[in-house]
């Protein structure tokens, strides 16, 4: 399966909350998540190594943000890499986000790197 396949069946388990599709059959066990921003501010925000760091980070989400959405737009790939313009929708939150991906050999995704909005998501927590 292509890189960017892997990609899309992502974004289709996240839509649905199917987390465990999305982190058995599709993330890497030593996957890297990096979020930039100072870990602390941001909920999110840090470098998250392995497949259950990222679940207890993913997991934050619903505590964070009503009506949190990630929808993918165009996609841009090379090789086993994966570029994702999405557009990035909650309660009080409507911006654009760009996520980056690298697949391994396994098919599985292996590295994401995000490119969010941060200071909308941060005016758009529940506070």
């Amino acid at each position: 399966m292509e890189a960017k396949e892997i990609v899309k069946k992502a974004y289709e388990a996240f839509s649905k909350g199917d987390m465990e599709t999305m982190f058995n059959d599709l993330v890497h066990d030593d996957c890297t998540w990096i979020f930039p921003g100072e870990v602390g501010k941001h909920p999110l925000s840090g470098i998250h190594k392995g497949k259950q760091a990222m679940m207890e980070t993913f997991q934050k989400i619903p505590g964070a943000w009503d009506n949190f959405q990630v929808i993918p737009g165009e996609m841009i790939s090379e090789n086993n890499k994966v570029f994702v313009k999405c557009e990035g929708k909650a309660s009080g939150m409507s911006t654009m986000f760009g996520h980056f991906f690298e697949v391994a050999d396994n098919n599985k995704i292996s590295t994401m790197i995000t490119y969010d909005d941060t200071l909308s998501m941060f005016n758009a927590m529940k506070k």
